[in-house]
């Protein structure tokens, strides 16, 4: 196999998570947009937001009893925040697939440079990791969710002796009935059972491929970075010991230009990140020590199957909003490091444009690059302050119970 196909491979690996998970439910943005795509995204949001209306309506029909409405507020949540997030990607389509083949094509011409080919090779390994442990906790929970009313069933009737006619729905809906024991037919029964288990499986499809997607263009960008300091440091390095003359300035200046181009085209990518994402991300904080804080009144409350079920969430929860703040953070903390790593150059033997130019990028790297999402950029930091709000909430529900 040639260096070539090598490079290839590994832009087609690079996003092959992406593809698969948002391909199934029709929000993968290369996708063709053909009747097939229209009608997988038509029947996908419909049935998730028609989950959510259903669980929203049951919640407030029993809020007297407040931990029943709460357990089944939190996938309700969790459905409103993907949604919210689907929406986006149809909305931003066509942004999207611009970004996407913006990064392909970076991609593309990284992995023919050795060292850079084995520092992507190296992120992709990890965002596959990440992608399947934010995979691996959705479906977790949808699982958990969905087979729990038949594992209880079969308990009560095989160990318990209880001959109960009705199974518990996966989620606590009212679809269409308040009491959806009056629910008699079994074909419709049936019905609504399997609406509401692909209501959980378009979340599961949903929020890992939006976040994974967010995490998997931070990480590239943060290489980007990375890739700049070795690209800087190498210009100058190869001169370090030569005599300083017009053509040397000449030859520095031009290579100097060259990167600072890439560094500006890799900025556009990321404002264009920025730009499609912002919305999804204050939705997803906006929510998140809500749901935090009702999650962990449930865990602290309920018993059995039902506690597992949400210390799952939980997990799942914290890995949502880990990812966005860690890969703003990283993107942030490698653009910083630029001007750390210029700062180490002997830039300053050099004439008056190479010192212009390089006064011109240590400036722009100095401001950081901060996610502009309204009220908080995603950071590590505002992680540990959503734990603690939630922490807070959840103090506040207690007194309620």
């Amino acid at each position: 196999m040639t260096s070539s196909d090598l490079s290839d491979n590994l832009v087609e690996v690079y996003f092959r998570m992406a593809k698969w998970v948002l391909g199934f439910i029709g929000f993968w943005p290369l996708d063709p947009l053909n009747r097939l795509t229209i009608l997988k995204i038509i029947i996908n949001l419909i049935v998730l937001l028609t989950a959510i209306i259903g669980e929203l309506r049951f919640s407030w029909i029993i809020r007297d009893d407040l931990l029943e409405a709460l357990d089944a507020l939190c996938p309700c949540l969790t459905k409103l925040v993907t949604w919210l997030k689907l929406v986006c990607f149809l909305i931003y389509r066509k942004e999207l697939a611009i970004l996407l083949n913006d990064f392909l094509k970076h991609i593309k011409e990284d992995t023919k440079d050795k060292l850079k080919n084995s520092m992507i090779t190296k992120v992709t390994f990890l965002i596959h990791i990440w992608w399947m442990i934010l995979y691996f906790f959705g479906i977790s929970v949808n699982c958990l969710y969905v087979f729990k009313p038949i594992i209880i069933w079969t308990y009560h009737r095989f160990i318990n002796g209880i001959n109960d006619k009705w199974i518990s729905l996966p989620f606590q809906a009212a679809l269409p009935y308040a009491d959806m024991t009056q629910l008699d037919s079994k074909f419709l029964y049936s019905i609504v059972y399997i609406f509401l288990v692909h209501s959980g499986n378009v979340t599961i499809f949903g929020f890992p491929g939006a976040d994974g997607m967010f995490m998997s263009m931070c990480m590239y960008i943060s290489n980007c970075y990375q890739c700049l300091q070795e690209d800087f440091k190498k210009t100058f390095k190869d001169y370090s010991q030569t005599e300083i003359n017009v053509k040397i300035n000449n030859i520095v200046y031009g290579k100097l230009s060259a990167i600072v181009k890439r560094q500006q085209n890799v900025i556009k990518m990321f404002n264009s990140l920025n730009h499609v994402y912002k919305f999804m991300i204050f939705g997803h904080f906006l929510f998140a020590s809500i749901n935090m804080g009702i999650v962990l009144m449930n865990v602290q409350l309920t018993t059995g199957m039902t506690k597992i079920v949400n210390i799952t969430f939980v997990f799942g929860a914290c890995t949502q909003l880990y990812t966005y703040c860690y890969g703003a953070e990283h993107v942030n903390t490698n653009y910083l490091q630029i001007s750390e790593t210029l700062y180490f150059c002997d830039w300053y033997r050099y004439d008056k444009r190479v010192k212009s130019l390089i006064n011109f990028v240590l400036l722009e790297s100095q401001r950081g690059s901060l996610m502009s999402v309204p009220f908080f950029p995603p950071s590590l930091p505002l992680f540990s302050s959503i734990i603690q709000t939630s922490g807070s909430y959840f103090t506040l529900l207690q007194t309620f119970l």
